[in-house]
């Protein structure tokens, strides 16, 4: 089991009130797993995606990733996890625009202490698989929006990651481009046994994945399983 979430309790306290974001959810996440996540604006679907990622920690409760409860590892170690066993795409790249779409796709690669040659040799390897191996040797700050966020998956999966942690893909991109952006991610699936756990509005993205969930006033509701 990729995921198992226990009890699992998220508040915020504000002045006002306090909100609940996660309340009291059970249930599991298998390895390979296409997993959707559906909710309203502000109902806490990226919240739970950072919680996951071991990012943010609930209130009370438990996440298992891997038979390890995140929330409790030393901070080194939860870093160990996020660079080699986790991969994230976000609705904005986040890529660097004075660097070269493989640089920048490199650096995962490096930040995890791979040698330069063998990191770009991976990089180009992964651009090719997105279909931006001609992009490789452009400054990221000539791609377009479609084209920075394949480089961005490219990144992401670099490392082979258990797990591809994706919040609104392709919130900023036309339908075409979207699609093309869904289709790369699923594939990346089939090959790497790369589990995918997405936050959308997107209802007809959402449906093309193994099971759907929709968040609604912190419980999750069953709306599709495999």
């Amino acid at each position: 089991m990729l995921y198992t979430l226990n009890n699992v309790c998220k508040t915020i306290t504000t002045l006002q009130e306090e909100i609940c974001i996660l309340d009291n959810v059970n249930f599991s996440i298998e390895e390979g797993e296409l997993l959707a996540i559906l909710g309203s604006s502000g109902s806490g679907k990226s919240t739970f995606l950072h919680t996951l990622a071991g990012l943010d920690n609930p209130s009370s409760g438990e996440i298992l990733f891997l038979g390890k409860n995140i929330h409790t590892l030393p901070e080194k170690e939860k870093n160990h996890i996020r660079n080699k066993q986790m991969g994230f795409v976000f609705q904005f790249h986040h890529l660097l625009p004075e660097f070269t779409t493989v640089e920048n796709v490199a650096m995962q690669a490096l930040i995890s202490g791979m040698h330069k040659k063998e990191a770009l040799a991976l990089a180009y390897e992964f651009l090719e698989k997105v279909g931006l191996k001609d992009r490789a040797n452009h400054l990221v700050s000539t791609l377009s929006g479609g084209e920075k966020q394949r480089a961005a998956i490219a990144r992401a999966v670099l490392l082979s990651p258990k797990v591809l942690l994706a919040d609104e893909p392709t919130g900023n991109l036309d339908e075409k481009t979207g699609e093309q952006i869904i289709n790369i991610l699923m594939e990346l699936n089939k090959e790497k046994k790369m589990a995918l756990i997405m936050v959308t509005h997107n209802t007809e993205i959402a449906y093309q994945m193994h099971r759907v969930l929709e968040l609604k006033v912190g419980k999750f509701y069953e709306q599709k399983t495999y």
